[in-house]
């Protein structure tokens, strides 16, 4: 069996700074190529987000499919998601078939949007501020470095966004860290060891139930060897 934990709190910050710092609530560019760069996107997004959260907090909390379409529609575009997909299966992705790949990702995607999407609405009154950083351009990747304050008297949360341009040279997140704690690599412990015992098919399918069913999906805590 799989040994794993329920997403802790301090998981659920972790993937709700996702939604944070990137739901662009900008309609200009919904049908246009993004040139802005990486630091832009934070300190637009992260803004624009907050304020809609605060503005609209009643009417979202009275009907989540409100959240669950506004990260849909505003999230996703800003993430690499076929990248992160790639990097998180590391070796299975390159055994998967296309079709592997596209259902992997598409579940994925849901996955974070119905886990995180409640407790969205609870993050309206946090604070964030863009580091000054040196060498945050290397070669074709580029590092934002950002806290993430949350309130109720806790530390602000170090959060870095790992951003890569795409074919149409717009940057995109591919990855990000929270406290030192890599979305990609902890996902890929996780999915590597169920794949493992399972396959990436049954790994899939049991995604893909889960979000059917709504329930709070697991994950395994990176473990010493």
């Amino acid at each position: 069996m799989i040994n794993r934990k329920y997403f802790s709190n301090t998981y659920i910050r972790f993937f709700v700074t996702i939604v944070v710092m990137f739901a662009v609530v900008l309609g200009s560019y919904a049908f246009a190529i993004d040139d802005r760069q990486p630091e832009q996107i934070v300190e637009d997004t992260s803004s624009k987000i907050l304020k809609t959260i605060n503005e609209e907090n009643d009417r979202l909390r009275e009907d989540p499919t409100l959240i669950n379409g506004l990260i849909n529609e505003t999230v996703i575009p800003i993430i690499d998601l076929d990248s992160m997909g790639k990097l998180i299966l590391g070796k299975y992705w390159k055994r998967a078939s296309e079709a592997q790949r596209t259902s992997f990702v598409a579940e994925f995607k849901d996955m974070l949007i119905r886990t995180y999407a409640k407790s969205l609405v609870d993050y309206g009154h946090a604070k964030v501020n863009v580091l000054p950083a040196r060498d945050k351009e290397q070669g074709k990747y580029y590092t934002v470095q950002s806290e993430l304050d949350v309130g109720s008297g806790k530390a602000p949360l170090q959060v870095a966004y790992i951003f890569r341009k795409n074919k149409q040279t717009e940057w995109k997140v591919f990855d990000l860290a929270v406290d030192g704690l890599s979305l990609v690599k902890n996902f890929r412990t996780s999915f590597s060891q169920e794949i493992r015992e399972t396959s990436l098919d049954a790994l899939i399918a049991r995604l893909a139930n889960t979000n059917k069913s709504g329930a709070t999906d697991e994950v395994v805590e990176e473990v010493a060897e």
